[in-house]
């Protein structure tokens, strides 16, 4: 081979590894944006109170048995205007939550349309949790307890719950912050309206990957 055609070879060489390097450099930080965490639902920290939250809300109200119902997560605590809705389609890898005392729940999520109309379309992990210490109230520290999950959900998309009583609430307003469906929505079912509304904000934050 001649001396001339060694150097073309050696050029051509890392004229290819010059762009491999470029391409990579460009693929990076898209697959970083891609990964990057996307909260949506209630805005949590140490410092949101579950103000009024025991002895927790019911689906038919304080003076009847309890029996089943779905909550949605209608109007986001700290993040009004949209901040109910999943930004994204995704994966929810993980789960945060603000509760006044013990409980559990069937993790869900609904399309919302019409007014109050809902129906479900993901159904998740059951989910338990402890609530605050005693001592919570007094410090103005409170429990934000975080669980992993793994359920997809659309853009646009709202988390719920399945279950019969939560103090996972912020009971300090009034509207519509959270719709109640009882008898309890089901995955498979038909949009249906919902049969009441509270005031009390849930107090649910979901980390989408």
């Amino acid at each position: 081979m001649t001396q001339n055609a060694t150097a073309q070879k050696i050029a051509r060489r890392t004229g290819l590894l010059a762009a491999l390097a470029s391409l990579a450099l460009a693929v990076a930080p898209a697959a970083g944006i891609a990964s990057t965490p996307v909260k949506f639902g209630a805005k949590l920290n140490s410092t949101v109170q579950p103000s009024n939250s025991l002895p927790g809300l019911t689906c038919n109200g304080p003076e009847t048995p309890l029996t089943a119902c779905t909550m949605v997560l209608n109007e986001a605590y700290g993040r009004p205007n949209g901040g109910e809705l999943a930004p994204k389609t995704g994966t929810i890898k993980k789960l945060r939550l603000i509760a006044g005392g013990p409980g559990s729940f069937r993790l869900m999520a609904v399309k919302h349309i019409n007014g109050t109309d809902a129906k479900v379309t993901r159904r998740g992990q059951k989910i338990s949790y402890r609530g605050q210490v005693e001592s919570a109230e007094e410090e103005g520290d409170y429990k934000v307890e975080s669980f992993d999950v793994n359920m997809q959900i659309e853009k646009g998309m709202q988390l719920a719950i399945r279950g019969n009583i939560t103090s996972m609430i912020r009971c300090s307003s009034g509207g519509d912050n959270t719709l109640i469906y009882s008898p309890p929505l089901f995955l498979g079912g038909s949009f249906t309206p919902a049969s009441s509304t509270d005031g009390c904000w849930l107090l649910m934050e979901a980390v989408i990957r």
